[in-house]
């Protein structure tokens, strides 16, 4: 019986290898089977060329020698970890099978590691020193082994004692890294405190890299009015642990977790984040991916891969030029970054419940890149390695922004230029000539490069050259101009200061002024807007009681005032409302502040009758369109000065544009206060009750359209069917 199971046994682990490997060879497509995206410098995501395509798998055909001598198939069983050292070799986690497999970079298979003097125990992570030595994050055994070059153990890190440390912490190292210096970076499972940090010799040294914990609002909420006793009860807010961990050769470590806000992070020796405005959700737009899934639903029985709500960052990993690859598990997806935390691409797509394909994930678990900067994708439900190599597109893309990340602008020029050539919607390449530009003093290109590529900040930086500069060639006419111009305000001061004096004789009658402006009430309810913003409260009282406001200048104002919007939506600088050109929808934002502030009359006017207030709906409407006459006043000269400012004068700009909206806030406040004849806390609950009443207005609305539209939809199915 056992000679034939010997017999049949290599039979039928190469009938699976022939199987595995012709559904691969079956389903490889000349071109890429996953599409590649990357964000423009608004946010919008944009389709490029694969910045990487599949050249195969590895780690599929791994056999071993029994004890028997004879070779036996054996596959990975849900690796954990990949790492590839100096000279290119590879090393995988086999975590389902107790061992480290060591691939050399062809993929053909170079030794078994089990530790055999103490065996290892689901081994999560691996890494390798530039000496050789081979550490190993063996989690079923909770320690950290370290084996020199001939996979000989020679050092454990087991569980950190410290009286800084609760007895109830749990140590289950699942990865770690070592510095030049020979300490020791380990990530266990569930570890809320941070990274723990060993001395070479094995010694606790504290922990790196401490996520923040996550407060929500309701939380903020609570401590407000919680007593102690009650937040005692509460469930404790702990920071997210930190799921996986690399480190580049500038001894940076980059790590990445589950937090909401800092899914990555890039520490320093002090363990400072240095992405401190890092968000890899804004970035990523995974939503797009998810419509593509969705797409994909319709014509597949089966989609799997880009469903998942939220992200699952897996790993993370450095080349040698400092360029950021990560997996996301959730979507299936893997993204790129440069030094600074800039996206460069992201790629996926959705993977079939058939057979597997080359270059498509399905459950992407970690990654490294060698020296031909090919990446290396381990999937633990697949059991291989995927491996990328970059295309064209691709690597001119990391050769221009080494480049740029190095100062050498002029020299990334023409790499820039080749990327406009095949790809005009990748905006970093107008950043990167912008850049260039810049650097040769050529302000009024860069400038117009830097609008190109959406940058407000290195927009305003061009202006303030050439408004420098300006100023520069210009200074001697400003100064002259300038003393002309107090010449002859003294000058004319002290002639009419004399002229009155010479005119204004006891026997001399004034005369009469003109009469006619004020028999015309239109133009003294209009007139009447400047009375407002003086004497608020008695300029809305007299709209009530003295009739200083009707329909018509009502109307005006409120046409000047949309006016106003929409000439500052066009006349405001680049630098100050950094958006595409041609993304302004007019007609929305008049829809929308048409149908906020007719819904604030009706709105305010029904509870002021249910308040007993004393305004008629006259008064509401008008009192409403005075009240926005700050925007008319301030709105155009506010956009017309942002195109002499920049970033640097951006308090000023704000300052004003937060006058506006306070002194229109104010005028409402009196408008309500004066007409409906209420005190201080009455204005405040009717402004409060009649927003509310807003808000209701439109959800019965919303709910009202789509009953109708429902309605609507099953009379007319069921018109069809009758007469059918």
């Amino acid at each position: 019986m056992k000679k034939r199971r010997r017999i049949w046994q290599p039979f039928i682990a190469s009938l699976s290898l022939v199987t595995l490997f012709l559904s691969f060879s079956l389903t490889v497509k000349a071109e890429s089977p996953f599409e590649t995206f990357s964000v423009d410098g608004y946010g919008r995501t944009i389709v490029t060329q694969p910045a990487y395509e599949p050249e195969g798998v590895m780690a599929q055909d791994i056999y071993i020698t029994d004890s028997n001598g004879e070779r036996v198939y054996s596959p990975l069983n849900k690796p954990q970890d990949l790492f590839i050292d100096q000279n290119d070799g590879i090393y995988i986690a086999d975590t389902g099978n107790n061992r480290i497999v060591q691939l050399d970079k062809n993929g053909k298979l170079v030794r078994i590691l089990t530790v055999l003097e103490s065996p290892l125990n689901q081994p999560s992570g691996v890494f390798i020193t530039e000496n050789g030595d081979i550490y190993i994050a063996d989690t079923g055994n909770k320690r950290v082994v370290r084996l020199n070059k001939e996979g000989k153990m020679i050092q454990e890190f087991l569980r950190p004692t410290s009286k800084f440390i609760d007895k109830k912490f749990v140590y289950e190292p699942i990865n770690m890294v070592v510095d030049r210096r020979g300490f020791v970076y380990v990530v266990s499972s569930g570890t809320y405190q941070g990274i723990i940090q060993f001395y070479p010799n094995g010694e606790f040294y504290g922990f790196y890299g401490t996520n923040v914990s996550e407060v929500s609002f309701m939380d903020r909420i609570r401590k407000m009015f919680y007593t102690k006793e009650q937040l005692a009860r509460q469930v404790r807010l702990l920071p997210n642990a930190i799921r996986n961990i690399d480190i580049d050769k500038n001894g940076y470590v980059y790590t990445v977790s589950r937090d909401q806000t800092k899914e990555m992070k890039k520490l320093n020796v002090r363990g400072e984040n240095q992405w401190k405005d890092f968000s890899f959700t804004k970035n990523v737009k995974t939503d797009f991916l998810r419509e593509e899934a969705t797409a994909a639903t319709s014509s597949e029985a089966n989609v799997t891969g880009v469903t998942s709500v939220d992200t699952d960052l897996t790993d993370i990993t450095v080349n040698e030029n400092g360029i950021v690859t990560v997996a996301d598990k959730a979507n299936a997806l893997v993204a790129q970054f440069n030094q600074n935390g800039e996206l460069l691409f992201f790629w996926g797509a959705p993977v079939t419940s058939g057979s597997p394909q080359v270059g498509l994930n399905k459950s992407p678990v970690a990654l490294d890149t060698n020296s031909e900067n090919k990446i290396f994708i381990l999937d633990d439900s697949l059991n291989l390695i995927q491996v990328l190599v970059p295309t064209q597109f691709g690597n001119t893309v990391q050769d221009a922004f080494i480049l740029t990340q190095q100062g050498k602008y002029s020299e990334s020029e023409k790499y820039w230029r080749e990327i406009v050539k095949q790809n005009a919607l990748f905006t970093p390449a107008y950043a990167g000539l912008a850049r260039a530009s810049f650097y040769q003093e050529d302000y009024k290109k860069s400038q117009e490069l830097y609008k190109l590529a959406g940058d407000d900040q290195g927009y305003s930086d061009s202006f303030w050259q050439l408004r420098l500069q300006w100023f520069q060639k210009n200074f001697v006419y400003l100064a002259n101009a300038f003393l002309i111009f107090g010449v002859a305000f003294l000058v004319i001061a002290q002639f009419r200061k004399r002229n009155s004096k010479r005119t204004s004789g006891d026997g001399d009658v004034p005369k009469e002024k003109s009469k006619w402006m004020k028999d015309i009430k239109l133009l003294n309810q209009l007139k009447h807007a400047f009375y407002i913003l003086r004497h608020p409260l008695d300029g809305f009282a007299d709209i009530r009681y003295r009739s200083m406001g009707g329909y018509t200048s009502a109307i005006i104002i409120l046409l000047l005032v949309i006016a106003v919007v929409i000439a500052r939506t066009y006349f405001t600088s680049f630098t100050f409302q950094p958006v595409p050109v041609g993304s302004i929808n007019i007609s929305s934002i008049l829809t929308i502040s048409a149908t906020v502030w007719i819904s604030w009359v009706i709105c305010h006017y029904l509870i002021g009758s249910i308040k007993q207030g004393q305004a008629r709906f006259k008064d509401v409407f008008v009192g409403s369109a005075y009240a926005l006459f700050p925007v008319f006043l301030l709105g155009l000269p506010l956009a017309l000065l942002s195109n002499l400012m920049s970033l640097n004068e951006s308090s000023i700009y704000g300052f004003f544009s937060m006058l506006m909206i306070i002194w229109s806030f104010a005028l409402f406040f009196w408008m309500i206060q004066s007409l409906q004849n209420y005190s201080v806390g009455e204005t405040i609950i009717n402004g409060l009750l009649s927003l509310f009443s807003m808000i209701m207005l439109w959800v019965l609305v919303f709910i009202v359209v789509g009953l109708s539209s429902e309605t609507i939809d099953f009379i007319l199915t069921l018109y069809r069917e009758v007469t059918m």
